[in-house]
């Protein structure tokens, strides 16, 4: 099963660049989404039975964790699929694509997703490392799509920093090998598989265990856009294709935050003391603090939901450094319904782009709710669910990391998340109620917005309100159990 996540978006990826007709392709990607889709449920209910899924003699390994990243992966990389059909075909009419790069970007994203899959399904410390760096490779492609020169230089700052960031990751992963072999270790490391290096993490040496924490917080802290390490994500996020954006925001960075997540429970596992989670709380809080200023100052609409997505990383991450159980169930929680919702929400801005042909907010003016209704509202309820409003999930995962926080007794460390979560709500709902409400004050010159790409926004849109209101038991199983692995209870 394990292989097959691994093989079927790789397959179709690879398939694309024999394909000729642009429809099979776009057929190839959703087709193969759904399966990986349909595997990742079933994934669950195998982990929930057996409690961890391995094969290769433990190369690849599954626990409730890695199988909530690849559900979550799965969806988006599904929506996403669905959305770009459409996208790419306007694209290609305008003349913004070529159809070299159309070929490009099916053969890409599957292996954009197929490289996301292994971080989250290799047990081996040193291919997740190799796999993050592939995700990177593949995406940087995606950012650089369109071959303007503002979308150039935002892929060359993304893979200059996220270079830079991994290489570190790289020396964190020495330094935990170093840790495990040192003179207070365990003689024999046969392996440098996460679950053996756990059994023996308390034996590590605790001085190399916490630099190999350091540098694979800012590596891979970096690749996630943990501030103040952030400064690629707003301009490739704006810059990339909006399937690729949805992709990049939705999934990409919690792919980075799942490797610095492995690291923690290996640091907590050996040091047994706050160290790790310290980082993760005061990074978290400067990283919502770093964005609530920009914004509010915001005038693209791209970037001013780019700025958002750096702080829902803050937010998770002030999640897992609170270390309190309904805080930890809180964050993994979050990561499935941010994931669904800011996917919607670049969905709607490529709809916008495709119309307007713009995507600053000056120029935009007001009520596009009257020239695109069926765009604005799913919109309107993707905003109302990011800004923490009920009864969507967000609201509920947020009050859970409140909750925990102060029960745990972290009253500045709360104060200062809510603070900064009120500041960001009244600049975005601020933004984004005088671009869609009022009377129309700019005529829109593209053609109506295909089929496809509001059949994606409802589809994830219809999932959130379904699973804000009713978490299925196995669904709660998993993240109860992932959120039990976070804290380093077996």
């Amino acid at each position: 099963m394990l292989t097959l996540i691994l093989l079927v978006p790789l397959v179709a990826g690879l398939a694309c660049l024999l394909v000729p007709s642009r429809r099979v392709m776009a057929a190839l990607s959703v087709l193969a989404f759904g399966v990986t889709l349909a595997l990742g449920m079933a994934l669950v209910h195998r982990v929930l039975e057996r409690g961890v899924v391995t094969e290769w003699g433990e190369f690849l390994y599954a626990d409730a964790l890695s199988a909530w990243m690849v559900l979550v992966i799965s969806v988006v990389s599904l929506a996403s699929a669905i959305y770009a059909g459409g996208y790419l075909r306007r694209d290609l009419a305008d003349g913004a694509v070529t159809e070299r790069r159309f070929r490009e970007f099916y053969v890409l994203t599957p292996l954009f997703a197929a490289g996301m899959f292994l971080v989250v399904l290799a047990n081996n410390l040193g291919v997740m490392w190799f796999a993050v760096e592939a995700t990177a490779l593949s995406s940087v492609l995606l950012v650089a799509l369109y071959n303007r020169r503002t979308s150039l230089e935002a892929a060359w700052k993304y893979i200059i920093l996220g270079s830079l960031g991994l290489a570190l990751a790289l020396f964190g992963t020495v330094f935990v090998y170093a840790a495990a072999v040192g003179p207070h270790a365990s003689e024999r490391l046969p392996s440098f598989n996460w679950s053996h290096l756990m059994t023996v993490a308390p034996q590590f040496d605790h001085g190399l265990i916490k630099l190999a924490f350091v540098f694979a917080f800012i590596g891979y802290g970096t690749k996630a856009g943990l501030a103040p390490m952030h400064t690629w994500l707003p301009d490739a996020h704006s810059e990339a294709p909006s399937p690729t954006s949805a992709m990049l925001s939705g999934v990409s960075l919690k792919i980075a935050l799942y490797a610095l997540l492995r690291f923690h429970i290996l640091t907590t596992a050996c040091l047994g003391t706050a160290f790790s989670q310290h980082l993760l709380l005061g990074f978290g809080l400067l990283s919502m603090c770093v964005a609530a200023p920009f914004i509010l100052v915001q005038t693209n609409v791209k970037r001013l939901f780019a700025y958002h997505s750096l702080e829902h990383i803050g937010i998770m991450c002030v999640g897992f450094g609170l270390a309190a159980p309904l805080a930890v169930f809180g964050a993994v929680l979050h990561i499935g319904y941010h994931a669904l919702v800011k996917s919607t929400i670049f969905f709607a801005a490529g709809n916008i782009h495709q119309k307007y042909h713009c995507l600053e907010l000056p120029s935009l003016g007001a009520g596009l709710l009257q020239t695109m209704p069926a765009s604005s509202a799913l919109l309107a309820l993707a905003v109302i669910a990011i800004a923490g409003l009920p009864p969507f999930g967000i609201f509920l995962t947020e009050f859970s990391i409140v909750a925990g926080g102060m029960g745990a007794g972290h009253i500045l460390a709360c104060g200062l998340f809510v603070t900064a979560l009120l500041t960001v709500f009244c600049g975005l709902l601020s933004h984004v109620a005088h671009l869609l409400l009022g009377t129309a004050q700019r005529q829109a010159d593209g053609p109506a917005t295909p089929f496809s790409c509001v059949a994606a926004m409802a589809l994830l849109i219809a999932v959130l309100t379904v699973f804000s209101v009713w978490l299925p038991k196995p669904l709660f199983q998993l993240i109860t159990q992932a959120a039990s692995i976070v804290r380093g209870i077996p």
